[in-house]
């Protein structure tokens, strides 16, 4: 145990230098080998995650440790060139279990996922980035690895798909400083009407490290016209252009204000009834000297519908506690 837990903690240490030099995304050391090619058919409906191989890490834990885990070079594309109109649904998930391979405790949250539907001819492949932290529910070891599932209404007959994650997908593991996670729970999604402008995914972080990321992302859907599952749309309009950002509000110990909130980069998302949906992901990266002299930091999602039909922010965990709308923050 403690010979893995040692190779695990330089893995982290560099995970963190390259974040500290620029690396890219939440860091740039990876935690495993590279996957092979994986060839893999599309089903009618979205049923079952199938393992990337190769993708897998193993890691001992103690309860309550916190572990940031996000994916690089993770991408699905169809092995033959699909027609207009053979919209393909995926879903990239980092998925994590016992290392003897029994699920988590019921009530433990056991992985993030990334979903959008490909639309081609103009798209012939999809690329994920996927991130998420990993509590451990006790001590023990644990192992992670990433997930995917494509689905669509054209399996029917006869006809097949063959989709295939392209050599080189990785599953990245680090661990940092006054790490916290959260995840919009089951009941506190909501559909943003076009024009308007929400604030959700909130949490405070006290930060103890000098340079603070925080990310939040979102799953969010076109209400189309007769959607089954958010209401208001119409045909007068056939997608939701929508922006999103992070604001982070430095507070006191005791809840007060303290100086202006720090507006994170704002992303565009233009998502057709054909794209359906989109995994939203906003980053903000501070430094403590920003905040002030202030302590704790609220963090929340702002998600606008700027034009368009009304746009639904997912809630809660899909099958196997798989979350859907989360966020994080960590210093180092």
């Amino acid at each position: 145990m403690k010979i893995r837990r040692i190779k695990e903690l330089g893995r982290a240490a560099v995970g963190v230098l390259a974040l500290a030099l620029g690396g890219s995304s939440l860091g740039a050391a990876p935690a495993t080998a590279a996957s092979a090619d994986f060839a893999y058919e599309v089903t009618r409906n979205a049923d079952t995650y199938l393992d990337v191989p190769g993708t897998e890490i193993g890691f001992d834990a103690l309860a309550g440790e916190r572990s940031v885990l996000w994916s690089r070079h993770f991408s699905t594309g169809p092995v033959s060139a699909l027609a207009a109109g053979d919209n393909i649904g995926n879903t990239f998930a980092i998925r994590c279990r016992d290392a003897d391979g029994t699920a988590l405790p019921t009530e433990t949250e056991a992985g993030a996922f990334w979903a959008a539907n490909l639309v081609p001819p103009n798209e012939t492949s999809l690329t994920a980035g996927l991130r998420w932290m990993f509590i451990a529910p006790a001590d023990g070891s644990y192992t992670c690895r990433l997930s995917i599932l494509s689905y669509s209404s054209i399996i029917t007959g006869d006809r097949t798909v063959t989709m295939r994650v392209p050599a080189g997908a990785e599953l990245a593991r680090a661990t940092y400083s006054s790490m916290s996670r959260w995840t919009l729970l089951a009941g506190s999604g909501t559909t943003v009407a076009r024009g308007a402008t929400v604030s959700t995914l909130g949490s405070t972080n006290t930060p103890t490290g000098e340079d603070i990321v925080v990310y939040q992302d979102a799953e969010l859907t076109t209400c189309m016209a007769g959607s089954g599952i958010c209401s208001g749309g119409t045909t007068d309009h056939t997608f939701t252009r929508a922006e999103t950002w992070v604001e982070a509000q430095p507070r006191n110990a005791d809840g007060a204000l303290c100086g202006g909130p720090i507006k994170g980069p704002v992303s565009v998302w233009n998502i057709s009834n054909a794209k359906h949906h989109q995994t939203a992901a906003n980053t903000l990266r501070l430094t403590k000297a920003q905040l002030g002299g202030c302590t704790q930091i609220r963090m929340t999602l702002k998600v606008r519908n700027v034009d368009g039909n009304p746009l639904k922010i997912h809630d809660g965990h899909a099958s196997g506690r798989i979350a859907a709308t989360h966020g994080a923050a960590y210093s180092y």
